[in-house]
């Protein structure tokens, strides 16, 4: 049977009609005065002004940082001088940083002499000098010497030199231990007990350097984004050519983001699923699966070509010539009316190139932001790379933390784990890097769902642009859910938009979407076991959305919520008998747990766009009070929002609480909603701006503006995104926590310094954290998941309370005490803590194994043994 033809569309029929007069000369001024070139002026304009003033600053991190201290170094005179050597790790050396010492507190004309602080290079030229007078210094000041930027700085020998042309009360702070391989300290005219200089140097992060680096991180994390990639997208892209309905149409980036948001739903179902059946996961297994995977989809993509080919030569022959000799607009082609177009990719537009750009661009300033980092942030990250190693030593999901805690249950959800673990049983790659790269991969990608999200809801790309642009750049999340190792989460969130568009659709979309409800079901389902906050964030949204479309299509809901039920219920029966009690699970006893995170509105531009969303939210009001179809789902967004902050209003409205959510960890998943709000809100505002030429003009002179504003506003908020209080471990710790593994006996137990970290649970506050992930040696604080043993938490909370309360590790009693602990060896990791690595070398009842760039490593002996 032949397909009926197509009639022109408008704009076809306008280009088919024969030119009857010349049209008039264009005028010499009117590329200047068209859109385009008005967006390069705009933007032109914003760098410039930008590049005069400086703005939005350079970007200066931390290089050198020997932070300890315990000795005052000799008064400064002038017959004293001291000399600090170090070597830069990278180029750009702009400060050097030092904490002053006084002795004594006598009038400020009793001071004495200036101070003078200079810079030498490797040939003893003087780079930068500061001469300050005494009198006008004081005690535990911050000083810094500021010095023109050394743009081969790396590797290179500097010295550090200070000096006094008279008697003065001023010196610095060092350590009486030797604890910085890439250089000495050098006292001359007096006497001092300190090794080392407290110092810290800076460096700034330029063009080139950040190229450079760049380079680096491709060319040692590119091989594992690359197979993530591959393994996160195949069971989507499967799952979409096989049993997506063939009514529904898709863009390109559309498709990508939804099949993304399935694939990494559908394998912690398949890990899951597979446990449950007795099964595991191995090496050669994953690669069978991934391989097979990839060959079908292939062989469906190819088969739906050909079918569409068939089925378009077809209409052409019903066709007359004339209406297929012009290309036809998305959306009009026969293919797309009679609802048979099979993938998205057949057509390319330029937003898919800037979508793109978008992804590129994110994925840089956020390798870029961990460019320094040897582990993953923070105690969240420790905590996943312990359920990673039991997940790969098992190759399964697992039920308890045997054998490495004593613990016969687990509460936590396993949904992002699965990709590492994966990834590990393929490679055998190290584990705290494949989770760094890992998380700033997935990060970038939450851009590439919301734009899927926009635009299925919408059927706007200019929506679905703006939104991945504003997660992508000027947002403070989700970017900063990398300095606390949220892995799971940010996974969590890679999966939502797609979930809350396609939930949606199922209600209120075409009728095409009738058979799309077993997405809601597998996306709901992954969701739950990725994590579980988040899903129960989720919940209020199909409520209202169901409500507030007078339960339509209910069933086509509940189709897809009971599929969803199905996946995750042996997970449901395992999770409840084994929760806390009902009144423990409705109740906290920290007031400021549910306490709301003001700090979030005032970092960077938040209160802007918060501001912003609250003036759109005013607009949809106005348009939903009209009729208008397009401010409903923003309405929806809003109400769910509402609802949301109701729900964790808890002692505010004489509501329970709970410890299972709280408004911290729902507030940062709102940057879903802004983004959509406001992209939705921002191409409604361009749309209506898209009349005369003038009108026109200054919407594309806005647009080159606000662009590249918040592009440079964007980047150097990316790059400087993590908070240095969260990063526990450095990069020293990998080449000792390398050598433990290699030479500490699988018996020992190790100390390692801690501080207590939230509700009585304590975490390690270097790089004896890792140790336990890392090696598989038993550590006096292992991982928070030890809080699940009431038993374990007791104990770990009363080693950790004796060994803060030693004043004195240099003393043979605390090596004592230590062993009736069983401990057998102490770890004090570049970062440090309550363990002193100068008393500790004191001490005549421990001997130094291994030491290496602030790191340590002291074994527990007989008293007085060597």
């Amino acid at each position: 049977m032949s397909t009926a033809p197509v009639p022109p569309t408008p704009d076809e029929a306008a280009e088919r009609q024969p030119v009857l007069a010349e049209r008039r000369a264009a005028s010499p001024f009117s590329f200047f005065l068209s859109p385009f070139s008005l967006f390069l002026l705009a933007a032109v304009a914003v760098l410039t002004w930008a590049g005069a003033r400086e703005w939005p600053g350079a970007i200066t991190s931390t290089d050198v940082n020997q932070h300890r201290l315990d000795t005052a170094l000799p008064p400064l005179a002038a017959g004293v001088e001291v000399r600090q050597t170090f070597r830069p790790r990278h180029d750009g050396l702009t400060e050097v940083e030092l904490l002053l010492a006084k002795y004594g507190e006598e009038a400020a004309q009793e001071n004495g002499g200036a101070l003078t602080f200079q810079l030498l290079d490797e040939q003893g030229r003087v780079l930068a000098e500061q001469v300050e007078p005494s009198g006008g210094l004081a005690h535990n000041q911050s000083y810094v010497l500021r010095v023109p930027r050394q743009e081969d700085s790396g590797g290179r020998a500097y010295t550090l030199r200070m000096s006094a042309d008279g008697p003065t009360l001023f010196s610095a702070w060092g350590y009486s231990l030797d604890v910085y391989d890439g250089g000495a300290l050098v006292v001359s005219g007096a006497e001092t007990a300190a090794r080392e200089l407290r110092f810290v140097t800076r460096y700034e992060l330029t063009a080139g350097s950040a190229a450079a680096s760049l380079l680096g991180s491709l060319r040692r994390d590119g091989p594992v984004m690359l197979l993530a990639l591959m393994w996160a997208l195949m069971p989507g892209c499967l799952l979409l050519l096989a049993a997506l309905p063939r009514s529904l149409r898709w863009d390109a980036g559309a498709w990508w983001g939804v099949a993304l948001a399935l694939g990494l739903s559908a394998w912690p179902l398949g890990w899951y699923w597979l446990t449950l059946a007795g099964g595991q996961w191995s090496g050669w297994g994953l690669w069978l699966v991934l391989a097979l995977g990839w060959g079908a989809t292939l062989f469906l993509w190819l088969r739906r070509r050909r079918v569409a080919h068939a089925e378009g030569y077809a209409a052409n022959d019903a066709a007359p010539p004339s209406a297929t000799s012009f290309a036809t607009p998305s959306g009009s082609s026969a293919e797309d009316r009679a609802g048979l177009r099979p993938i998205p990719t057949d057509r390319w537009r330029w937003e898919h190139g800037a979508l793109a750009l978008i992804l590129v661009g994110g994925l840089a300033v956020r390798l870029l932001a961990v460019r320094d980092l040897g582990f993953p942030p923070w105690v969240d990250s420790i905590r996943h790379a312990l359920i990673t190693t039991l997940m790969v030593e098992h190759g399964q999901t697992i039920s308890n933390y045997e054998p490495v805690l004593p613990i016969a249950r687990f509460p936590y959800h396993f949904g992002f784990h699965t990709l590492p673990a994966s990834l590990l049983l393929m490679t055998g790659w190290p584990l705290p890097e494949t989770l760094l790269a890992l998380g700033q991969l997935l990060n970038a990608l939450v851009a590439l769902t919301v734009y899927a999200a926009a635009w299925l809801v919408t059927r706007r790309r200019g929506a679905g642009l703006a939104a991945a642009f504003l997660v992508t750049f000027p947002f403070l999340f989700p970017a900063y859910y990398a300095t606390w190792g949220r892995f799971t989460q940010g996974t969590a969130m890679v999966v939502m938009p797609v979930l809350v568009a396609c939930v949606w659709g199922l209600v209120r979309g075409g009728r095409g979407w009738r058979g799309a409800w077993w997405l809601v079901g597998l996306l709901a389902a992954g969701l739950f076991l990725i994590h579980l906050r988040v899903f129960i964030y989720f919940l209020p949204f199909p409520l209202l959305v169901w409500a507030g479309s007078r339960a339509r299509r209910t069933g086509w809901l509940v189709a897809g919520g009971a599929l969803a039920l199905v996946l995750v219920a042996p997970r449901i029966w395992y999770l409840f008998p084994r929760s806390r009690p009902i009144a423990e699970v409705l109740s906290t006893s920290e007031e400021s747990y549910n306490a709301f995170p003001m700090g979030y509105i005032t970092a960077g531009w938040e209160r802007y766009f918060i501001g912003l969303a609250a003036v759109a939210l005013l607009v949809v009001l106005v348009a939903a009070l009209r009729r208008q179809r397009w401010a409903a789902f923003p309405l929806a967004l809003g109400l769910w929002v509402g609802t949301l902050f109701l729900m964790l209003a808890g002692r505010r409205f004489g509501l329970p609480e709970t410890w299972l959510v709280n408004l911290n960890s729902m507030y940062i998943t709102l940057f879903l909603q802004l983004a959509l709000l406001l992209g939705m809100a921002g191409d409604w505002l361009w749309r209506g701006l898209a009349g005369n030429g003038a009108t026109r003009s200054l919407r594309f002179a806005g647009l080159g503006a606000g662009l590249v504003g918040a592009l440079l506003f964007g980047v150097r908020h990316q790059v400087t995104v993590l908070n240095p209080q969260t990063i526990l471990a450095e990069e020293p710790d990998r080449a000792a926590l390398a050598w433990m593994e290699a030479n500490l006996p699988e018996s020992a137990r190790v100390a390692v310094s801690s501080w207590p970290w939230l509700g009585g649970t304590w975490s390690g506050s270097d790089g004896g954290a890792w140790i336990l992930p890392v090696t598989g040696l038993e550590t006096t604080t292992p991982p928070a998941d030890y809080s699940y043993s009431a038993e374990l938490h007791r104990s770990v909370a009363e080693f950790n309370e004796a060994a803060n309360a030693i004043e004195d590790w240099s003393d043979p009693a605390s090596a004592e005490w230590l062993r009736g602990e069983g401990v057998t060896h102490l770890y004090v990791g570049a970062r440090g803590g309550f363990l002193d690595p100068a008393e500790l070398a004191r001490n005549p009842a421990l001997r130094l194994l291994h030491q290496h760039e602030g790191t340590f490593v002291f074994e527990v002996g007989a008293g007085g043994e060597e």
